[in-house]
């Protein structure tokens, strides 16, 4: 298991004068995002299912192994995401901590090939550091915090980056001893076999299994192949949860249906009856999202529209607003203005 330690953290703040090396790479360092896409798109599916504190407790358990196994009840969330000050355009995707303990666990999902990996995991193990100690009194016998930092990959490409911080730092013997020694743990879904990750039965295990699929046709064999070898009720109430809402856009209705038809002859009539009621109001709540953000946009435009003195009737026509809602925007103009 990597750590990094607030040992680590002095040493790259004082030792290295870090902000200076910080500048520096901001300025030089680009991006190579140019990696190629899958045929599909459920890249939310690993942190939607790592936002659940049960199924991260079991990733951690499973994947990091810990020498004592975590319980439920003693992870905690630390924030939804963790943003940088130096990366405002790159945010960590989650951030728990041990209950009354100060070990944090990072967790970034990276589905494409960002050659700055390291030094991002540097900042964003430097920015839990930070905000720890800022409400903290320093004395001799403070004991300071480890953050563990994880990468898990769903990309097709292979990784070729390094996984320490200091492979990426000049090569200079002289000077050796004051690298930033930074290792992130490293997890790339490519490599694990697909029978051990049916065997470990937990959600992020199967969603790790439905992202080998290359296709739209081979993710959704490999959908049921979950169905057929589970009989875990929650397990499959949650596969009805990503078919009708994070894959809706995926996977075409009858196909959709076919699926749910497999999932009523595992847990029975009774219960399908509860999740047909489920799946009915999630695709409620998707659509009145859509909805909501469709009139977010028109409002938008008709303001575009009133900055430029566009007629009322042309502004009413083209957005299909109500009357009432342009008056409210000439008030918000004025009131702006």
């Amino acid at each position: 298991m990597k750590i990094f330690t607030y040992g680590q953290y002095i040493k790259c703040i004082h030792t290295l004068r870090l902000n200076a090396v910080m500048q520096l790479a901001e300025e030089s360092a680009k991006y190579n995002l140019n990696q190629v896409e899958k045929k599909y798109s459920h890249n939310k599916l690993i942190k939607s299912i790592l936002q659940d504190r049960k199924e991260a407790t079991q990733f951690i358990n499973q994947f990091i192994k810990p020498r004592e196994k975590i319980k439920e009840e003693g992870l905690i969330r630390y924030t939804n995401s963790y943003i940088t000050k130096k990366y405002k355009s790159k945010e960590a995707d989650l951030v728990y901590k041990l209950k009354n303990q100060d070990i944090f666990f990072l967790i970034e999902h990276q589905s494409t090939i960002d050659n700055n990996m390291p030094y991002r995991m540097l900042n964003y193990c430097l920015d839990i550091m930070q905000e720890w100690s800022r409400n903290k009194k320093m004395g001799k016998n403070t004991s300071y915090p480890i953050v563990v930092p994880i990468v898990i990959y769903t990309g097709t490409q292979k990784w070729k980056l390094p996984k320490n911080f200091r492979e990426k730092q000049i090569g200079d013997y002289v000077f050796e001893r004051y690298k930033i020694d930074l290792e992130y743990n490293f997890i790339d879904i490519n490599k694990l076999p697909r029978q051990i990750l049916l065997q470990r039965a937990s959600m992020f295990s199967y969603i790790a299994f439905l992202e080998k699929a290359e296709s739209r046709d081979k993710l959704v064999e490999n959908l049921e192949i979950i169905i057929q070898s589970n009989q875990n009720k929650k397990i499959l109430e949650e596969l009805v949860n990503i078919i009708s809402y994070l894959l809706e856009n995926v996977l075409e209705e009858e196909i959709q249906q076919k699926l749910f038809a497999k999932i009523e002859r595992k847990v029975g009539e009774k219960d399908m009856d509860r999740l047909e009621y489920l799946i009915q109001k999630l695709k409620e709540e998707r659509r009145r999202d859509i909805q909501q953000g469709k009139k977010a946009g028109q409002k938008e435009i008709a303001k575009n529209m009133m900055s430029i003195n566009l007629d009322e009737k042309i502004i009413l026509q083209t957005t299909k607003i109500e009357k009432e809602e342009l008056e409210k925007i000439k008030k918000e103009i004025a009131v702006a203005g």
